[in-house]
């Protein structure tokens, strides 16, 4: 494979801008959703702009230009054009992470400052004493009757369609759009200040890079940037029609409702959407026919020819319908998922991002990928590896962390940005992720293990489920430790054993995996976990609660 030209998106200066930009579209599907009652909805890129602008009419005049708002929802169409309209009305839009205890929800609205909150039925009981007890201006409820106090976000979107004169603010592409908050893998989350060129670049770089195609469906949270850049703000620019899942446990449904050709994920999500793949093949009773055609397609890929199957992607568009490609973030992908994704006629491109970098920085490509990498550096964006960590500067990368000067004084060196990420870049411009720093093993003879590498071989015991590789003191001084396993084992597997049984069949499999590291890599204990890990939205383990 041969790099080849990018393609050619619109850019924009700011999220006024966007809105102008993208009406274009007229009366295309801009934003699709499913019901509980599998009942389909939709909103033309018309009516998307125009509810977009009214709400924005509302804001302005009420005072909220250039003030901080909070979005505390599950993905909704009302998520968007609240985010939509607060950016373009020159406010900055703080998109609190609904994953977190109803304590830090409240405090991360406090922290960044929020005068009013734009809330879902479902979170609506979180936010409201903080207007009780003044902490917050205003709050606004997306649907269902508001109480005195409260106002309701239709109403102000009525409200809006009203207004003819009133006086728009000017907004730079410097000015700060969004206030997002960290995944806080290795510590507390922090809020990151992205301007509107920091998340409009990045999503138009994105589509320069890759083609998303005219449908997409994702399931990814909006208030990571990785679900509002990557899969919404560069949907909407590309014109395409994104269909919206806010419910997990409905998330495989509204996928085979909606037949995309594109879906954004994480790894965890493509696994899950394999398992699809393969429940269907049981269910047509054609697995062995299956495995004929996957061991046959094996021995060409070792022979170099990594193409797909006709027979399989027959079965696929069966199965899955008119999917093509998947593209995924978050967490490391197993290159065997794409490999095997990829003999069915889905192309699973894999990317890289952190929030402090809107958040893409390095992805494949439809036509020039390598599976095991993050793909090359975006359009726009330079990296350099420094010690081997990766630096990165572009127009991309953050303000810096809200009211803490002294935390983003850490994470620069003048105008690169200090990832904190292990990684590699080869001959062909790949970029590989190894590890990252805060993770790393340090010995006391000063050799350090990286815990990612061993625990990717370790999630390939059948067995395995889940595991956080760390260091556990063996010695009397705190830097004398050796490689220690944490693992939840997999339910399915396991049913019917004792945890015995489990501990020495793992025991056994490490062993293996031991022979093939150095001395110093290989683990030493196994600790057999009966709960899962917990985790942050993008489906990494929350190294720092473990």
């Amino acid at each position: 494979m041969k790099q080849y030209p990018l393609y050619n998106p619109d850019y924009y200066d700011n999220f006024s801008a966007l809105i102008s930009g993208i009406e274009k579209y007229g009366d295309n599907p801009s934003i699709e959703w499913f019901d509980r009652s599998k009942e389909r909805h939709n909103r033309s890129y018309r009516e998307l702009c125009g509810d977009v602008e009214s709400l924005k009419r509302a804001l302005i005049q009420k005072g909220l230009s250039g003030r901080h708002v909070a979005i505390v929802s599950e993905n909704c169409y009302k998520w968007i054009i609240s985010f939509l309209a607060i950016t373009s009305s020159g406010g900055v839009a703080v998109c609190v992470d609904i994953e977190q205890p109803d304590d830090t929800i409240r405090q991360m609205i406090l922290q960044a400052d929020a005068e009013m909150v734009i809330v879902s039925p479902t979170f609506h009981q979180i936010c409201a004493p903080l207007l009780q007890q003044n902490e917050i201006s205003s709050l606004c409820v997306m649907s269902g009757e508001a109480s005195e106090a409260q106002q309701s976000l239709d109403e102000l979107i009525k409200l809006g369609e009203s207004l003819v004169d009133v006086s728009e603010p000017a907004i730079g592409p410097n000015d700060t759009a969004a206030i997002m908050f960290t995944s806080g893998t290795t510590s507390k989350s922090k809020p990151v200040m992205l301007s509107h060129r920091n998340l409009l670049n990045n999503a138009s770089s994105s589509i320069a890079a890759v083609d998303i195609k005219k449908h997409t469906f994702t399931s990814l949270p909006f208030y990571h940037s990785y679900g509002l850049t990557c899969a919404i703000l560069n949907g909407l620019i590309n014109g395409s029609k994104i269909t919206v899942n806010g419910d997990i446990k409905t998330m495989v449904r509204d996928l085979l409702l909606s037949n995309p050709e594109t879906f954004m994920a994480v790894p965890l999500m493509a696994e899950a959407l394999y398992h699809v793949l393969w429940a269907g093949i049981e269910k047509r009773g054609e697995v062995e026919m299956v495995r004929s055609i996957m061991k046959r397609r094996s021995k060409l890929m070792k022979l170099g020819f990594n193409i797909s199957d006709n027979a399989l992607v027959s079965i696929k568009e069966e199965i899955l319908g008119r999917l093509k490609v998947v593209i995924t973030g978050g967490a490391h992908l197993n290159p065997e998922l794409g490999h095997n994704l990829n003999a069915f006629g889905i192309l699973v491109i894999e990317g890289y991002g952190i929030t402090e970098c809107s958040p893409l920085i390095a992805v494949n490509r439809n036509k020039f990928y390598s599976f095991g990498s993050v793909g090359p550096v975006l359009p726009g964006c330079e990296v350099r590896i420094v010690n081997d960590e990766i630096w990165v500067k572009g127009p991309n990368t953050m303000k810096g962390y809200y009211k803490n000067p002294e935390a983003t004084a850490e994470v620069f060196d003048g105008e690169w940005f200090k990832t904190g990420d292990l990684g590699s870049i080869d001959r062909n411009g790949f970029l590989t992720i190894t590890g990252r720093i805060k993770n790393l093993i340090v010995l006391k003879n000063g050799k350090k293990i990286s815990p990612e590498k061993i625990e990717e071989l370790i999630m390939k015991i059948p067995l395995v489920k889940d595991v956080l590789v760390y260091g556990v003191n063996t010695g009397n001084s705190a830097d004398d430790v050796k490689p220690a396993a944490s693992i939840y084992p997999n339910p399915d597997a396991v049913q019917g054993m004792t945890s015995y049984d489990i501990l020495e069949q793992l025991q056994k499999e490490i062993n293996k995996i031991n022979i093939t590291l150095p001395p110093y890599q290989q683990v030493q204990m196994i600790n057999i976990r009966e709960k899962e890990f917990a985790k942050t939205s993008s489906k990494k383990i929350k190294r720092y609660s473990v």
